[in-house]
């Protein structure tokens, strides 16, 4: 018989069902179905606090321990910890803080540091932004001052390094001026000093990200918020280091919330990186979903894709990244009073970082569609994210788990198939055992690492 050899080409992206009314289930075929089934199942959304809110974030540790932060309308900053994958939460902290907050974030460093960092924009003298160091027991604090004086600060985004001697970054914006508004900074000292603020181009909507060794950054052009920009610093956020900035997207259409990851996988200049962001077709009557792929460490990018429906539309995308998977989180539906408002989520695998699954929704009762600090977070193993409330508040922390725990297999040198996972170049689970074992290109799980398999005939 002659040899058959699978080939397939990575050119685009898995479109999924439309958006489907709460309580009822998809009927369309979706990738990695049985995959699905199983965490869905075994991980509903898990209740952390149930308090209305105007902030979230959450950050996840070496360790696997999840962290959950919220901050209150009256002004409460609480944290909780899971030390189970999100199946059970404990309080850690709960601190009255000076001044209403509009956004938080979560950094948590490697072990050796001992360290974690909050840092909070208050509403004092148009935006003051601080950072609270903490111990992992949260026995001491320290406040910490990052951008604070008369200025205003319309918006931040931080990133923390995996060097066992870590550097902070932090890049803040005055979304309200015209020419180079934003400010970028490093701390060299875990946040006890930071440097002069380097200029920083003109943009908005900040997101900073660190991985192989490399420091991400897209943005909105400021000017009308109709273009994306990127670049990426390969010197640890040095000053002059900063590389050409290149233009993702200028179609005319005004852009939003755009948020940039990469795979930690070897070699760096070859690790994926992911951009999603959000536009609005006839400025703000129809927003979509736009996501691009690097498979060259951010040195070019695919063409945008979009991942919407027609008159259904889609925000607030997170992306997170591991070494073997994205995932990726965003609202879908609408944001009107009485309209349904989901959570989605996909994921790609870092060896086809260009093919997306189907979307799963992952919330019971209607999500926060207009409280921006509130969004969804994408982390490591799960979901952090809120529930509708009335005006400006938010209602309720909850948690979703977005992978099934891996189990740790011993390495052979032919694993069995009848007990691995199995997956074809599309994300499908696949079954090779006796006479369905066909020739073609499949992926083959070890543990928490992924072979190549090809079988000829």
């Amino acid at each position: 018989m002659p040899i058959f050899t699978a080939i397939f080409l990575l050119t685009g992206l898995i479109s999924g069902p439309g958006l489907t009314s709460a309580g009822t289930a998809s009927t369309s075929p979706q990738p990695l179905a049985d995959h699905q089934r199983s965490y869905a199942q075994a991980q509903d959304e898990v209740a952390i606090d149930t308090s209305y809110l105007q902030v979230l974030a959450g950050a996840q540790d070496y360790a696997g321990n999840i962290y959950a932060l919220l901050v209150t309308p009256d002004s409460i900053l609480k944290i909780y910890r899971s030390s189970d994958r999100g199946g059970s939460w404990e309080p850690t902290l709960t601190m009255p803080l000076p001044a209403p907050v509009s956004q938080a974030e979560l950094l948590i460093a490697r072990p050796d540091t001992a360290k974690i960092f909050i840092f909070l924009l208050t509403t004092n003298a148009g935006g003051d932004l601080w950072l609270v160091r903490t111990a992992p027991d949260f026995t001491s604090r320290d406040w910490l001052p990052v951008a604070v004086g008369p200025d205003t600060i319309d918006r931040f985004t931080v990133a923390v390094d995996n060097n066992s001697r870590p550097y902070l970054y932090c890049l803040y914006v005055r979304e309200h001026r015209t020419g180079p508004n934003g400010r970028f900074t490093r701390s060299l000292d875990l946040g006890s000093t930071w440097e002069s603020p380097q200029d920083f181009y003109n943009c908005s909507q900040p997101c900073l990200y660190f991985a192989a060794g490399t420091l991400h950054c897209a943005w909105c052009y400021a000017i009308d918020n109709r273009q994306l920009h990127y670049t990426r610093n390969r010197h640890f956020g040095a000053p002059a280091r900063w590389e050409p900035l290149q233009v993702l997207y200028a179609a005319g259409e005004q852009c939003f919330t755009p948020a940039v990851v990469q795979a930690e996988t070897t070699p760096p200049w070859r690790a994926p990186v992911w951009i999603a962001w959000t536009v609005a077709r006839r400025d703000t009557e129809m927003l979509d979903l736009l996501i691009t792929c690097s498979t060259d460490g951010g040195s070019t990018f695919s063409v945008p894709v979009n991942l919407g429906e027609p008159f259904i539309d889609e925000w607030w995308p997170s992306l997170t990244a591991t070494s073997t998977t994205l995932n990726l989180l965003y609202n879908a539906g609408a944001r009107g009073e009485n309209d349904p408002t989901v959570i989605y989520h996909r994921y790609a695998r870092s060896y086809a970082p260009q093919l997306l699954s189907s979307p799963l929704k992952i919330n019971d009762s209607r999500a926060n569609p207009a409280v921006f600090g509130a969004r969804p977070r994408a982390l490591g193993s799960g979901a952090l994210f809120s529930h509708y409330g009335a005006g400006t508040t938010a209602r309720g922390l909850y948690f979703c788990r977005l992978v099934p725990p891996l189990v740790s297999r011993p390495r052979t040198t032919k694993p069995a198939l009848t007990t691995s996972l199995v997956l074809d170049p599309a994300g499908r689970r696949v079954n090779l055992t006796g006479s369905s074992r066909k020739p073609g290109v499949y992926f083959l799980s070890e543990g928490d690492r992924w072979r190549k398999l090809l079988i000829l005939r």
